[in-house]
């Protein structure tokens, strides 16, 4: 078994570095730009994905190509594709806002098509975890407001269920879609119907690329096969099944190898404290902290456990108990090293900063990355900065 898996892993190495060649190549010609990673949009639900969304859906949208983009979304979450009235359809369509928010009503609808008698509502989740009866809530307004039929629609970027603190743990009908594959499907059958307008078509192109890198899904379609055809193979099938009942084992691992560990040496270094969280709540990640400092730490963290993706760093409270701000609104500012800031926020009393964007969202696409050294790096320099403006303006840090 061993020497089957070795030749397996020599075979797919020489396809890796095959597949490295022809990214080199399309670098070279600039088939990597992306508009909305340029822009820092990447995983801007509201500024974003629901504008957009809604812009392509909205049939007097500026596309200019009517209710076709809503007819191949109805289509590929399995809806008549005359759900809606096209002509009566409401410009109420992005973060329609429903009434202040009880145990059952009110809140703010990311996106809905209706055209007075039957509505889609969409819950969008990218990174943000439920709220507290937060479907139950949107259920109960399409139930008051479209007695001849509204479908409830809860999009993630893989199609996973809502939590019943969602659903107000009561049943009732809605649909799941995901990014990973609904959203990817009808962006591509919308590529095809705008074929007659370029420009849309070449931002749809740009927005689905964006998706896919989202969803860890952009790997190159000769690549994939070539790979998928070597993990298929008859003499291969068990060997491989073999590795990949470790493949979330192996990359825990790897974080600690090069992330982690390097870190909490790091923090050692300078005299400080490591910590990390792993185990509680959406969020995760690690920070460092001097002694004295009871209430607050230097972090690398991000708000979804389960993608590790966007990471950020930033100065913020450590201690569970005491969730509370020590740090006065008057003493809050952005640090020069960081680029985020809200002085209303307590918990970033000093701002954050999410890392490069090559760098951002930690999946299997950045292992190479990772094992070079290069994430750990770009945490040192961002932790040092930090550090070095906290002592040089001798910031509180209660």
């Amino acid at each position: 078994m061993m020497e089957k898996t070795q030749t397996i892993l020599a075979t797919i190495s020489k396809l890796y570095e095959n597949e490295k060649q022809v990214e080199l190549e399309k670098q070279e010609k600039g088939e990597f730009f992306n508009v909305f990673n340029t822009i820092g949009l990447r995983a801007e639900e509201v500024r974003l994905h629901s504008a957009f969304i809604a812009e392509l859906m909205n049939p007097k949208g500026s596309h200019g190509l009517s209710y076709r983009f809503l007819q191949a979304f109805l289509e590929v979450i399995d809806l008549p594709n005359d759900y809606i009235d096209y002509h009566r359809c409401s410009q109420n369509i992005v973060e329609r806002v429903i009434g202040p928010v009880t145990d059952k009503e009110g809140g703010r609808i990311d996106i809905i098509i209706e055209d007075g008698n039957h509505a889609i509502i969409i819950e969008n989740k990218i990174y943000a975890g439920d709220q507290t009866n937060q479907m139950l809530r949107y259920n109960n307004y399409g139930r008051k407001n479209f007695p001849e039929g509204y479908k409830l629609v809860y999009l993630t970027l893989d199609g996973h269920y809502p939590d019943n603190c969602s659903l107000g743990c009561v049943k009732y009908p809605y649909i799941t879609a995901s990014y990973e594959k609904n959203i990817v499907e009808w962006l591509e059958k919308c590529y095809s119907i705008a074929e007659r307008k370029p420009l849309v078509q070449s931002v749809i192109k740009q927005y689905c690329e964006l998706v896919k890198q989202i969803t860890n899904t952009d790997m190159d379609t000769k690549y994939r096969d070539d790979l998928m055809s070597v993990m298929l193979a008859s003499e291969n099938v068990v060997a491989v099944g073999e590795m990949l009942q470790l493949q979330e084992e192996w990359f825990g691992q790897i974080l600690d190898t090069y992330i982690w560990k390097p870190l909490e040496e790091f923090a050692k270094q300078k005299k400080m404290l490591f910590d990390m969280e792993c185990e509680t709540g959406s969020g995760t990640g690690a920070w460092i902290y001097r002694e004295e400092w009871k209430y607050y730490g230097v972090f690398v963290w991000t708000t979804s456990r389960k993608y590790w993706a966007d990471m950020f760093v930033g100065v913020s409270w450590y201690n569970e108990p005491n969730r509370k701000s020590k740090i006065l609104k008057k003493e809050r500012h952005l640090l020069d090293c960081l680029d985020s800031f809200d002085p209303n926020d307590e918990e970033w009393p000093y701002g954050w900063e999410f890392l490069q964007d090559e760098l951002r969202d930690w999946a299997y696409n950045i292992t190479e990355k990772i094992v070079k050294g290069e994430v750990f790096d770009c945490i040192k320099k961002k932790f040092e900065e930090i550090l070095s403006e906290i002592d040089e303006l001798q910031l509180p840090m209660p």
